[in-house]
């Protein structure tokens, strides 16, 4: 792969451009990680809203008609909706795995064979997330698995 960087003081606004002779996953993943830089989620904990980098969030989920997002420390709940949320990440190397939660696919670690037909998804910090069979096929694709 050749990278090339040109600097012109006369540019008003940074554009990466990709030539490729083909589309892969390695290209989705450097458009995905360009794409995520400087982008943030808002969220609130304790009465106080925080601007949380989409790369620290390891995955949102739908609980009792709330939406919270993980970071590996912190529990934060969002401001959007579950479907919303996966829209605006469309483009990110964001999916989801169930119809509760969508996952970071950057802090899978490892994904498992699970009872009827469905995936456990186990993240850099432990945690173990289940994906069921409707998302399997998509995951393991995303994945190259």
């Amino acid at each position: 792969m050749k990278v090339t960087i040109v600097e012109d003081p006369n540019i008003k606004e940074t554009e990466i451009s990709i030539v490729c002779e083909k589309m892969t996953n390695e290209i989705n993943d450097i458009v995905s990680k360009i794409s995520a830089v400087g982008l943030t989620v808002a969220g609130k904990k304790d009465e106080e809203t925080f601007l949380i980098p989409i790369k620290e969030i390891f995955y949102f989920e739908s609980v009792d008609g709330k939406i919270f997002f993980c970071t590996e420390n912190e529990i934060y709940e969002a401001m959007a909706k579950l479907y919303k949320i996966e829209e605006s990440l469309r483009n990110l190397r964001f999916s989801r795995i169930s119809k509760t939660v969508i996952a970071n696919l950057d802090k899978m670690l490892s994904i498992r064979k699970a009872e009827n037909s469905r995936l456990t998804a186990t993240l850099v910090n432990q945690e173990k997330l289940i994906v069921s069979r409707q998302y399997v096929s998509e995951i393991k694709k995303k994945l190259g698995v």
